[in-house]
């Protein structure tokens, strides 16, 4: 796996070793440098990267704590972020940095190990993620989501709806069956039309054979053929109640 990194800095010492010792590690590959607030954000939007290093005292803002302004900036126009990691002289910006829940914090000069950390702390996160991250693609257009934020996925003929819990819904250009068996098993199939997310599940009614989602005001249909399934849900989920009445 290639993780695509940019630099935000304009200190060549330290953006040389972060690049030499990048090198090293042959999955990473740096696809742009950043001087400015500015340039950094543009590149951040067009180069896409997995990982960012981030010198928050660079040219373009009032205060150097202004450059964290570059990851709200971000969450107007992308789904994702990359990780951040900030490469400084100053632990001034620490409580910034927790703030925003950057990845790792660097006091420069650093060397190798501290990096080499940093990239292991990486790699597990987004190993993490990764088992978690849907990736939707649609000539060159790349979005991606995390299942855990998805309340049901509906069938519409050789497509797939995904409602989400913010009240989005995506279109994927593949069937029901096909997410059947690759999603997480928390995701189970109650009808020839609907998988629904059981962590979202607020309450079964079998009278009217319908389900009530979190965060919806659809109720979603089970039908015979997928009863047991519903069942098994509901076995599932009164055993691990805190208290049943």
């Amino acid at each position: 796996m290639k993780y695509p990194y940019i630099i935000i800095d304009t200190d060549k010492k330290a953006i040389e070793s972060i690049q030499l010792t990048l090198e090293e590690h042959s999955d990473y590959i740096c696809t742009g440098i950043a001087k400015d607030e500015e340039t950094a954000v543009n590149l951040i939007l067009e180069r896409k990267p997995a990982l960012v290093f981030l010198e928050p005292d660079v040219p373009g803002s009032l205060t150097p704590q202004c450059m964290f302004f570059i990851i709200g900036e971000l969450k107007k126009y992308i789904d994702k972020l990359p990780e951040f990691i900030i490469v400084t002289k100053t632990s001034n910006y620490a409580i910034e940095g927790i703030r925003h829940e950057v990845l790792d914090y660097i006091l420069k000069p650093f060397n190798k190990n501290h990096l080499r950390k940093s990239l292991m702390r990486f790699e597990k996160r987004t190993t993490i993620a990764k088992e978690k991250t849907l990736c939707f693609k649609s000539y060159g257009d790349y979005r991606f989501i995390n299942v855990d934020d998805v309340l049901y996925l509906k069938a519409d003929n050789n497509a797939t709806d995904f409602v989400m819990n913010n009240g989005n819904k995506i279109e994927a250009y593949k069937t029901l069956k096909h997410f059947q068996n690759t999603l997480p098993d928390y995701f189970v199939r109650i009808h020839n039309s609907y998988i629904i997310n059981t962590n979202y599940l607020s309450r079964i009614h079998f009278g009217k054979a319908k389900c009530s989602i979190k965060n919806t005001t659809e109720l979603i249909p089970f039908s015979k053929s997928y009863k047991n399934n519903v069942e098994e849900i509901r076995d599932n989920l009164a055993k691990n109640s805190l208290i049943q009445l």
